[in-house]
């Protein structure tokens, strides 16, 4: 390596003098100084220069890293080390990160790491307010406004709220829709009256009116500070968490680790709003999850154990589909993609971004899932089991790039049984079952504090005799005593801290028509990726019942002058039996495939709406193709109805059967949103196969006021029969038929059939938003 050399350690840099050896420690009279949450011993190691630069005199059990390669022997040799790379030095006391750079220092220092206790790098700035104000992202293209606040984020909209000057001490916030929300006293508002003392907030900055006029704004670096404070959990009746304090601060990577059964997953369940806190509180970023936890579940981003993917898309798809769902909805395409592309590279991934997901490895859909979460700039990262079912290269891999990630200023909280991959780790929470924390401290000090001799002995110690691990020692730093991320005291647990009485309207859903939009496109998206064999799948089986419907068929079809065309109730019987079969194998199992994904896209604030309507929507076009492929064939072979109601024979036979094949297909989503798993989908979606079957009035008389005819009532091809009965006038044709009055040929009848195809859409539309809005918020 060139001489001279710069080490740089926690934003301080040293330019060593050749002939001169340096110590690296902890101690005071140490040359190069450890941050003393950073170091695990007094003299670490010495660097030195014989005919190039090493570093040596490690202590015993040390290991050490240089750049991506763990280094074996007494002595490292920073010859031909690239400018930029990092030496790590990890003991059972801490670790240690030194960054190498080549030459003399440059002018510009790098940004310390921010601690915990000062404010998470907040900001403050004063704007003076105009009779209108406009608050938004900053944007070249924002245009010109002479009373303008631009804020950064990727949830802020160019104009994301509007603040207007109404009367002396008063102005009315409304909320531009377009961005991730603007918040009073922790809740999304459209609309709200602020005056002198009150504060609302939108991306990383809370405003507060100083007075008339003047508005003060604190504005947050990503970097936070997660406080947990004395929590407690339930979950089916049981405690799930019990009594549990930590802190995790920026930059860190605190690791969670226990026995199967100590609360590892509920402790996410719990920052994630998905159990029931009984007691306790956690903040992030000054914001409390009891009051605060709409705005604060923003910062939030959470890695499931397995991947949670549309598969069959290329990871730019996944991507691009998330960042619309996620950023501003009036992002340029170019800026997402820019964006995209930027957070690939910081994980590694940019030059795999065309290939499906489900042709990546396991490391990489594994940094394809974390991109997803870092699109949404979050300010905590959850992971759980993020090194589950890779290999040792892979598993380490991950770990890796989840340092990176904490290094640039994020909190790193992850669940793991890989006890072996804990390089990188700078705290270790230990929960023994029940969710008892009975550790919280370096990775270092775990084994001593058990006096163990390895993980999995410790493991299986507090897994089978549990009551015997004392609980985590409290200390002075314990954040049950310390002040929270905004400077302001702790409130007493279980005590919501008091906000600013606000007249405020309610934000509704979070843009559901754009995001409606969006995963319309993603639902077309994966009938594309299905393929022209699946995509050809589907319309074969509507070949198929209007080839058999037309076989059946006498040679009038579905019309005729007499009572002498009996064969064409059994034509109409197979074409809606092929309607209901073709709508309900379109959405059986479609939300109950996707239902992880869907969890995870509810975590970041899409509700179940958008995502029912943009299945029915799409999957209504396929199955009135589907239908008008039915009735394309059959009137290819045989004759429609005779015209009536101002309807041909075409429209009179299509009719029905796209009423069918919808309402079926409705029917569909709701056993799918109803199913907690495929093969109880598969069970429902038979046994409502059969009840319409043998429900539609052709197998036997419904009479009333009996026990089949209610039963049938809410069947669609009960309906759908009868409307196209009732429109080919079937009783004239086949008068040996059952005497259904639903297939009288009246223009009232056909429309109250209709209407009830209609009306049982609605309703089962409704009813799969219900359930699934039901499945997705178990609080």
């Amino acid at each position: 390596m060139t001489d001279p050399l710069t080490i740089e350690v926690d934003g301080t840099r040293t330019t060593l003098v050749q002939g001169r050896t340096y110590r690296v420690g902890g101690s005071p009279d140490c040359e190069i100084r450890l941050p003393d949450s950073a170091a695990p011993a007094p003299v670490l190691a010495r660097i030195r220069h014989l005919h190039h630069w090493t570093v040596g005199g490690f202590p015993g059990g040390a290991r050490i890293w240089l750049g991506d390669a763990e280094v074996t022997g007494a002595v490292v040799h920073l010859r031909d080390v690239p400018d930029g790379t990092d030496l790590v030095i990890s003991t059972p006391a801490g670790r240690a990160r030194l960054h190498i750079l080549r030459g003399a220092p440059q002018p510009e220092v790098r940004v310390p790491r921010p601690r915990a206790d000062e404010g998470a790098g907040s900001v403050s700035r004063t704007h003076r307010l105009g009779e209108v104000t406009v608050i938004g992202r900053e944007d070249a293209d924002a245009g010109s406004h002479e009373h303008r606040i631009a804020i950064p984020g990727w949830g802020v909209a160019v104009e994301h709220a509007t603040l207007k000057h109404v009367a002396p001490g008063q102005y009315h916030l409304r909320d531009g829709g377009r961005g991730n929300g603007t918040f009073v006293d922790g809740r999304a508002v459209s609309w709200a009256r602020i005056t002198p003392g009150m504060s609302f907030s939108v991306g990383r900055s809370r405003f507060t009116l100083v007075r008339d006029g003047e508005l003060r704004e604190r504005r947050f670096a990503t970097a936070a500070t997660l406080s947990v404070r004395r929590l407690s959990a339930e979950h089916g009746g049981g405690p799930a968490l019990r009594d549990l304090s930590f802190t995790a601060g920026p930059g860190e990577v605190l690791a969670v680790l226990g026995p199967s059964g100590a609360g590892k997953s509920s402790l996410f369940k719990a920052l994630l709003g998905e159990l029931r806190v009984t007691h306790g509180r956690v903040t992030l970023q000054g914001l409390d999850s009891r009051t605060d936890f709409d705005q604060l579940r923003l910062l939030l981003g959470f890695v499931p154990q397995d991947d949670d993917l549309h598969r069959t898309l290329t990871a730019r798809q996944v991507l691009d589909y998330a960042a619309r769902l996620r950023l501003a909805s009036d992002t340029g395409s170019a800026r997402r993609r820019a964006h995209v592309e930027a957070v690939c590279e910081e994980l590694g991934i940019a030059d795999r971004l065309d290939i499906r997901v489900e042709r990546l490895s396991g490391g990489q859909r594994k940094r394809v899932s974390l991109a997803l979460e870092i699109l949404g700039d979050p300010s905590l990262l959850m992971l759980d089991e993020p090194t589950s079912g890779l290999d040792a290269g892979a598993a380490r891999e991950v770990m890796r790039t989840l340092r990176g990630i904490a290094d640039r200023g994020r909190t790193v909280v992850l669940v793991t049984h890989s006890t072996d991959q804990l390089v990188g780790v700078d705290k270790v929470l230990v929960m023994a079952p029940g969710g008892r924390p009975v550790f919280f401290g370096p990775p270092g000090e775990v084994l001593a504090a058990f006096d163990a001799p390895d993980f999995p002995s410790l493991m299986a110690r507090i897994g089978s005799a549990p009551d015997t691990v004392p609980d985590a020692p409290r200390t002075p730093s314990d954040p049950d005593t310390r002040p929270d991320d905004a400077g302001q005291a702790t409130a007493p647990a279980d005590t919501p801290s008091a906000g600013p009485a606000a007249e405020a309207k309610r934000r509704p859903g979070g843009r559901p028509l754009r995001r409606t939009a969006v995963l319309v496109r993603r639902e077309l998206a994966l009938l594309h990726a299905r393929g022209p064999a699946a995509l050809a799948g589907l319309m074969t089986l509507a070949v198929l019942c209007g080839g058999f419907a037309a076989l059946v068929a006498s040679d009038q079809g579905l019309g005729g002058t007499g009572p002498d065309n009996p064969k064409a109730l059994q034509a109409l019987n197979l074409l809606v039996i092929g309607a209901v079969l073709c709508g309900q194998a379109l959405t059986y199992s479609n939300v109950v495939a996707e239902f992880p994904i869907i969890r995870r896209e509810f975590r970041t604030g899409v509700s179940p709406g958008p995502v029912i309507a943009s299945k029915f929507l799409v999957h209504t076009l396929v199955g009135t193709a589907q239908a008008g492929v039915s009735v394309a064939v059959f009137r290819c072979v045989r004759p429609g109805p005779t015209p009536a109601f101002g309807l041909d024979a075409t429209t009179m036979t299509a009719l029905p059967l796209v009423g069918t094949v919808v309402c079926s297909m409705a029917l569909g989503l709701l056993i799918s949103a109803t199913a907690d798993r495929l093969e109880r989908a598969v069970t429902l979606a038979t046994v409502a196969s059969v009840c319409q079957v043998a429900l539609n009035g052709v197998p036997f008389a419904l009479e009333a006021p009996g026990p089949s005819y209610w039963a049938a009532m809410p069947v669609p091809g009960r309906w759908g029969l009868a409307a196209a009965a009732a429109l080919t006038d079937v009783r004239r044709l086949a008068p040996d038929a059952a005497a259904d009055p639903l297939w009288e040929h009246s223009g009232r009848q056909v429309l109250i059939d209709l209407g009830m195809l209609a009306l049982l859409t609605a309703v089962f539309v409704w009813a799969s938003w219900l359930v699934l809005r039901r499945r997705l918020r178990p609080l």
